[in-house]
């Protein structure tokens, strides 16, 4: 598949991956995905999205971290991924990746928090109730590929639609936040 399909397929994949979220509610548990082709056509690109098995207990130990506060669940992520880089979880994840007739082409970390930056309290004031000052629930699908594509998509708790954004050469601001960062350290370490 052309790098140019791929990109096409990835996002129309992560599309499909958040509506179908979005069609289940909110106040789901996070998901790290694999996004793999198993293309049988090489003029019928297809991806499909796999999630590693994660413990739903492991999402909750965030919440106890700290009592009262709810930490954000890329702190969790940033917790999986040295796990699963790591001499002890590096397996799991290599017997994952590499299950199948499948090619694992970018990983996937669908997650809901609270967006507390102006942009996101202006795009959902434009489409929802007024805000507080805690922020406006979002849920967030970021993923990378292996040709260092950068996806994203938004969606504001109560809004129609969704901001999509993808990056051919991400700046690297992007790739140094937590949640790219710990992307690209996990389909490194899966396709070794």
């Amino acid at each position: 598949m052309r790098s140019r399909h791929r990109a096409a397929a990835i996002r129309a994949a992560l599309t499909a991956v958040e509506h179908d979220a979005n069609t289940r509610g909110w106040d789901a548990l996070p998901a790290l995905l694999g996004l793999f082709d198993v293309t049988t056509h090489r003029h019928q690109p297809r991806i499909d999205i796999d999630a590693l098995s994660v413990d739903p207990a492991f999402w909750w130990l965030h919440a106890q971290t700290v009592p009262g506060m709810r930490l954000p669940y890329w702190v969790g992520l940033k917790t999986l991924t040295a796990h699963l880089t790591a001499a002890e979880g590096a397996p799991l994840l290599a017997q994952w990746a590499h299950t199948g007739q499948r090619r694992l082409l970018g990983m996937a970390f669908l997650g809901e928090g609270l967006d507390t930056s102006d942009a996101g309290r202006r795009a959902a004031a434009a489409h929802g109730p007024p805000l507080d000052d805690d922020g406006v629930p979002v849920r967030a699908l970021t993923a990378c590929d292996i040709d260092g594509r950068h996806y994203q998509i938004l969606r504001y708790r109560g809004v129609g639609t969704t901001r999509t954004l993808v990056l051919d050469d991400p700046p690297a601001r992007v790739r140094a936040t937590v949640i790219p960062a710990c992307l690209r350290r996990l389909l490194t370490a899966a396709r070794a």
